[in-house]
């Protein structure tokens, strides 16, 4: 299969497309031949200033696509479902093996470079009101920096799950700009 690999640290020219072996399905996981993936922060601050743990190190956090194989202790998941998925590594290649905990099946009518891009954004921003935050509906909730992926994530979020919710953000200069676009209760502008 192609990947884009990198062996040092820098800019988008110390990438390279080339080819590596088929990945191989572990027991817990599942094969997935992407048809998007999603070029996150993180992808970028990582290879420009983290050293790759080894050479041929394909990048990438998050992808969609069709499960073809199936782990022998995986049951919820079955060739031929699309998912999206997220792990460390891997995902700017034609196949990758990721744990099946960390898949999603793809709604109907969701395309999938939508797909793609939701589990960084949309899965840390669930991560931080709900699982460690503990928020219900009908609390209130202050979003840093509501202008960035994961801070509009978290306000729909909010929002769908009934949360008096304030965005605080210091680029905007204008506090209905972005209120009026996605339904905030209320906008703090930083000065």
């Amino acid at each position: 299969m192609k990947a884009a690999v990198y062996d040092r640290n820098g800019g988008p020219e110390v990438l390279r497309y080339e080819d590596v072996p088929d990945p191989v399905c572990p027991s817990d996981g599942v094969v997935v031949r992407h048809e998007a993936i999603a070029i996150e922060g993180g992808d970028l601050i990582n290879r420009a200033s983290s050293p790759p743990p080894h050479q041929g190190y394909i990048v990438g956090y998050a992808a969609a696509g069709e499960v073809v194989a199936v782990g022998s202790d995986v049951s919820d998941r079955h060739v031929g479902q699309k998912v999206t998925s997220f792990d460390l590594a891997g995902s700017h290649a034609g196949l990758r093996t990721v744990a099946a905990s960390r898949t999603w099946l793809v709604p109907e009518g969701l395309d999938m470079p939508a797909a793609a891009a939701l589990p960084i954004a949309f899965g840390t921003a669930h991560h931080c009101l709900f699982a460690r935050g503990g928020l219900k509906s009908g609390e209130a909730v202050l979003i840093q920096a509501g202008a960035g992926g994961v801070g509009i994530a978290a306000i729909q979020l909010a929002i769908a799950r009934e949360l008096r919710s304030w965005r605080r953000s210091p680029a905007l200069q204008e506090p209905n700009l972005c209120s009026r676009k996605v339904s905030i209760t209320r906008s703090i502008i930083a000065r």
